[in-house]
């Protein structure tokens, strides 16, 4: 997921004395950092107008390698730990995604697929299952990957005598549909997250290439023709 740009400068040498030819090397490193940083910026206003409250890790995802006078090329390309993460590629092409650390680790304690939050889940202002909430679930279920961090028996009983919220999944001939569910003193159950055997797939809603490629169009010409006048005036 990354888009890159480099110039071919032959075109523009031929219609430059030898004093100007030789500045534009510098000229054209000049303006494609500066293009790369406009990208940036243009791409986090893309971000903001496409999903709902992007967290500032979205907003930061990206970063662009910078040009130089031998390498005259620039990519704009997602930070590595971003990469690892799948959901902005899936913004990006659509289609199913991979499995996130919640279902891996449940995967591991429960054998479930795919895990899907409910009405009932609790959103942070991001509109994301608020993590918290994800960690008392993990807790609860003695799905952890630090085995440390499960819930004891003790605590389980102590959750039991102040009505604090505890975390279970349907035994077999239940009436409950198959899920986590939440439950809070003897009030009934809350499902908060369904299990599925499909991966959830998304539609593309991103257009991250399209608009890296017209914004490119309008402002490396921009940022060229000032940095190749600049460095003229200033040529010794």
């Amino acid at each position: 997921m990354k888009i890159s740009l480099q110039s071919n400068l032959r075109d523009v040498e031929r219609d430059l004395s030898d004093a100007a030819r030789r500045q534009l090397p510098f000229a054209t490193s000049v303006a494609l950092n500066d293009t790369g940083k406009d990208l940036i910026e243009l791409n986090k206003r893309h971000m903001r107008r496409t999903f709902h409250n992007p967290t500032r890790w979205t907003l930061n995802a990206f970063h662009f390698r910078r040009a130089t006078k031998r390498q005259l090329q620039i990519k704009i390309e997602r930070k590595l730990a971003a990469a690892r993460k799948d959901y902005l590629l899936r913004q990006v092409e659509g289609g199913p995604r991979h499995k996130t650390g919640l279902e891996r680790l449940l995967n591991a304690r429960l054998g479930v697929g795919y895990v899907l939050p409910t009405k009932h889940a609790r959103k942070n202002r991001h509109g994301n299952v608020s993590p918290g909430q994800i960690q008392k679930v993990l807790s609860g279920l003695k799905a952890q990957g630090d085995a440390a961090q499960n819930e004891t028996k003790a605590t389980a009983a102590r959750k039991r005598r102040s009505n604090a919220a505890r975390y279970f999944t349907p035994r077999a001939g239940s009436r409950l549909t198959p899920g986590i569910y939440e439950r809070k003193g003897r009030k009934a159950p809350k499902k908060i997250f369904a299990f599925t055997d499909k991966p959830p797939s998304y539609r593309r809603a991103f257009k991250f290439y399209p608009k890296m490629s017209a914004a490119t169009g309008r402002r490396f010409p921009r940022h060229f023709y000032r940095a190749l006048a600049k460095a003229f005036t200033t040529y010794r």
